[in-house]
């Protein structure tokens, strides 16, 4: 068995696809299976210290009732029983007289500020793609994987993200992962084409999971089946060297009061995870959070229990980015919202059914703070659904979503202008085609255009260290990946000079060297030979006068 097989399907030992449950002080903690090949060349390939929250609401929360279009008099139309009215809405939004956040999102009004580039939220309009999918399971895998909604994908656009940017998570003594997901389950947002690029965990863990070999060793020459094995061992290592650096290096207290809620004590935990980083100076190791709330389903008795999560969630969303504020560690932290689908403008009883567009939400110190968008359409031509079009099919009675907010323009943004700002633009470019256009491995989007400059943060990226990224050199995926025999490591040259390229063991052993001369500026590609090395993790390194540029290799035979 492979061990791409192996994370798909599991051991027959019992151990689940994709994650390893071990137990951190009475809880699970769950690392992201990969490639057991561990990497000396695991160096920060990022270009800021920029951190990213991302709190999903499950469910599909209702938009209208959250941003309240009240002077519109088709919303009062549409919900006669559950449109809200001055008492259930707050002060309209400073800048946008139309607009007002559901009274129990007061949290939000103030993170909102005066709004107009001034505040700290922005507020996105009528976020959507074609062809919408009104089914939770399905919706959520096309959010998570960021594909059109007729293409299926094992990776998630986190995932692609990092194993892009890291090529593998960190696995020596100290070190944080790459992602950290809060829930009992993994989501498929943090899995790359070779594995997983984090850990999930229910809670903060009080202590640390046993490290060292308390068990046998495997024989020499071992069978498949030992092979596996030695895998399983590998992520409990791995469990247990993230759990301890959490445990030993969190800081202890947060810098203000949170609410009673599971979101807030695991924005909490965030907080304090964060500034163990950013303290003094330091490097933000976890790139990726994600905390989910829920359920937003409401089918029956909306009012009550959409306003129970909004309380919820406005008052944990300000008292996270209190919290940051208060650490000195704002600057570097933005929190994105979403959600599987929105609900129709139409109430159905005491509910709301699955819809298709929803706004969503970015915060921040960093973020231009304002509305983004139109106000969503309620007319009854706007609501007449489409059997085509650039919306493609959209059931009658479901608002039509702006172009050009499709959320993988929203995610082009927070990797163009908030994830890699500061990188070279080519290699930001590619980057957004390898995450939700095209890699090697696979084709997740028919369109290859994304608007990435949509304007949501701030110009000024808070920098880190030395930039991994060489201004005017780009190293691309090598195809295909993972290599069996023969591959093409692409590559483009701004200026004619010496290159060398080398491949490189997991052990940072430079063992081919198929580029060493000069070469002249523009695409440039090499083929190498993997059909000698054994299947396992490799990198290849490209080198000019510009920089240095590392990417992750497969081989498997």
């Amino acid at each position: 068995m492979k061990r791409r097989d192996f994370l798909k399907t599991g051991l027959k030992i019992g151990v689940a696809a994709n994650a390893l449950p071990v137990m951190l002080g009475g809880f699970p903690i769950r690392a992201l299976g990969r490639s057991p090949l561990r990497s000396a060349l695991e160096t920060s390939s990022s270009a800021n210290n920029n951190v990213l929250v991302i709190i999903q609401l499950q469910g599909g929360n209702d938009g209208l009732n959250c941003v309240v279009p009240f002077t519109d008099p088709n919303y009062a139309t549409l919900r006669p029983t559950l449109g809200l009215t001055s008492s259930g809405i707050t002060a309209a939004l400073p800048d946008h007289s139309s607009l007002a956040f559901h009274a129990s999102m007061d949290g939000f009004l103030t993170l909102y500020g005066n709004g107009g580039g001034s505040g700290n939220m922005a507020v996105i309009q009528n976020v959507g793609y074609p062809n919408p999918i009104l089914s939770h399971f399905r919706g959520t895998d096309v959010w998570n994987t960021a594909t059109d909604s007729g293409i299926y994908a094992s990776s998630g656009w986190i995932g692609r993200f990092l194993a892009g940017q890291y090529g593998a998570p960190p696995t020596t003594s100290g070190s944080w992962p790459l992602g950290i997901e809060f829930g009992n389950a993994l989501s498929d947002i943090f899995l790359a084409a070779n594995g997983g690029m984090g850990i999930a965990m229910n809670e903060m863990p009080s202590k640390a999971a046993p490290g060292g070999q308390n068990y046998d060793t495997i024989p020499q020459n071992p069978t498949t089946q030992y092979d596996e094995l030695a895998f399983v061992r590998l992520i409990q290592q791995e469990s247990a060297i993230y759990s301890q650096t959490i445990v030993s290096q969190t800081l202890a207290a947060n810098k203000v009061t949170y609410p009673s809620s599971t979101l807030a004590t695991q924005l909490a935990g965030i907080a304090r995870m964060i500034a163990s980083q950013l303290q003094n100076g330091g490097t933000a190791q976890t790139k990726i959070y994600l905390v989910t709330q829920g359920s937003y389903d409401t089918h029956s008795d909306q009012i009550s229990r959409q306003a129970s999560l909004l309380t919820d969630l406005s008052a944990a969303a300000l008292a996270f980015q209190q919290d940051i504020e208060a650490f000195g560690i704002a600057d570097n932290v933005a929190v994105l919202s979403y959600s599987e689908f929105g609900r129709r403008p139409a109430e159905n009883g005491s509910g709301t059914d699955h819809g298709t567009s929803a706004p969503h939400f970015i915060i921040g110190t960093q973020v231009i703070g304002k509305v983004y968008g139109s106000d969503p359409k309620l007319d009854a031509a706007s609501l007449a659904g489409e059997n085509s079009g650039p919306a493609g099919a959209v059931p009658s009675g479901n608002m039509i979503y702006d172009a050009n907010y499709d959320f993988r323009n929203v995610y082009a943004t927070v990797i163009n202008e908030w994830l890699l700002a500061g990188a070279d633009q080519a290699t930001i470019n590619a980057a957004i085609q390898d995450i939700l256009t095209q890699d090697s491995n696979a084709t997740y989007s028919a369109n290859s255009s994304w608007n990435a400059s949509l304007g949501f943060f701030k110009t000024n990226s808070q920098s880190v260290g030395s930039n991994a990224y060489a201004p005017g050199l780009m190293l691309l995926q090598n195809y295909p990946n993972p290599a069996y025999g023969a591959t093409t490591i692409p590559y483009v040259l701004q200026s004619s000079g010496p290159v060398e390229l080398g491949i490189f063991t997991s052990a940072g052993v430079e063992i081919a060297r198929p580029v060493d001369g000069w070469q002249s500026f523009g695409p440039q590609q090499t083929n190498f030979d993997a059909s000698k090395l054994p299947s396992g993790a490799y990198y290849y390194r490209l080198t000019t006068s510009a920089g240095t540029v590392t990417r992750p290799m497969v081989v498997e035979h």
